[in-house]
């Protein structure tokens, strides 16, 4: 009986360090078996798809294999990231997202995942700098006009979104949250048409990314009367941030970033952010980000998992005492 406990004992001590010498032993190889894929969660042609493109040479140089970029859309997001969470986790399939990461957990009570514990952090790359922008007739200068505008007449309450669960909607809903100054979710299906409708006087105002806005603010289209994050953007260094407006603590950026399913090895992980890190010194994707208007943060893996889950609490009060409902 004695030696059955000892051999069952002894062969389970036997099988961790197979399973751990086996995951060195992958994670040394790494990545020398195949190229390494970007799973982008929107369309070609965005701003994360256009930050993904940007590095993937880069990292194919510093890694020595083929990294790919491979846009699998829909769902805000979800689909691409149901489809990593349940990849090997060897370092071979990685997330490529945006800050809806956070928000589709607040958001959606049926994914098919679960955001923190079916995947992990690789690296925070970027913040893209988002604005609260009006039609230049609105007659505010700065958020806090633009909240007693807002007292006096319900019509400058509304604000406008690329949709619901957007980056943009969860900003405004965060800025509600925080001010205790009512707000008007008013969605469209893609920033584009927010846009046209805010320029047309359509609707007053709009929450969007710096850099699909800028050209607007500078033809004198749009007016900028805020940035939703922690500092000024260089490229409106006269626009104060919302913190700094009345609303201290506030920030909402629609940050990028790259994950792992959840139990790729710590080594596999601590490679790719390094190569990351290298890749994003390098001149030539500064200037991309920074065309992007983003700001190049180069996170590690914790860093990122800690901002997820307290974007995660925030998002889910605002889902909750303003009762936003997905699409």
């Amino acid at each position: 009986m004695n030696f059955l406990k000892y051999t069952k004992s002894t062969l389970k001590i036997l099988t961790i360090l197979s399973i751990c010498y086996c995951a060195a032993v992958g994670a040394q190889e790494y990545p020398s078996k195949q190229p390494i894929r970007l799973i982008v969660t929107f369309s070609a042609g965005g701003g994360s798809d256009a930050v993904a493109r940007a590095l993937n040479t880069k990292l194919s140089e510093i890694l020595g294999q083929t990294v790919l970029v491979e846009n699998k859309p829909g769902a805000g997001g979800a689909i691409a990231t149901d489809y990593v969470a349940k990849s090997a986790p060897d370092g071979y399939t990685i997330l490529f997202t945006v800050s809806s990461h956070s928000i589709n957990q607040a958001l959606m009570n049926n994914l098919p995942f679960n955001t923190e514990r079916d995947l992990r952090g690789v690296a925070l790359i970027a913040n893209l700098v988002q604005v609260l922008v009006v039609n230049p007739s609105v007659p505010a200068r700065n958020l806090q006009e633009w909240f007693t505008l807002a007292q006096k007449d319900p019509l400058y309450q509304q604000f406008a979104s690329g949709g619901v669960g957007s980056p943009g909607h969860f900003a405004g809903g965060l800025l509600q949250s925080m001010s205790n100054h009512p707000l008007v979710h008013i969605p469209y299906k893609g920033s584009g048409a927010a846009m046209s409708d805010i320029i047309g006087n359509q609707v007053p105002a709009m929450i969007s990314t710096l850099s699909g806005t800028i050209n607007h603010i500078k033809s004198g289209k749009l007016k900028a009367i805020a940035i939703t994050s922690s500092q000024r953007s260089p490229l409106l260094p006269d626009v104060a941030t919302i913190a700094e407006s009345g609303v201290p603590n506030y920030e909402s950026d629609t940050w990028v970033g790259m994950f792992a399913p959840k139990a790729t090895p710590d080594a596999i992980v601590q490679k790719l952010y390094k190569a990351t890190v290298t890749a994003l010194e390098d001149p030539s994707i500064k200037e991309k980000i920074e065309g992007l208007s983003g700001r190049i943060i180069a996170g590690p893996p914790s860093a990122l998992d800690a901002l997820v889950s307290k974007e995660i609490k925030e998002f889910t009060k605002v889902v909750r005492d303003q009762k936003i409902k997905p699409e």
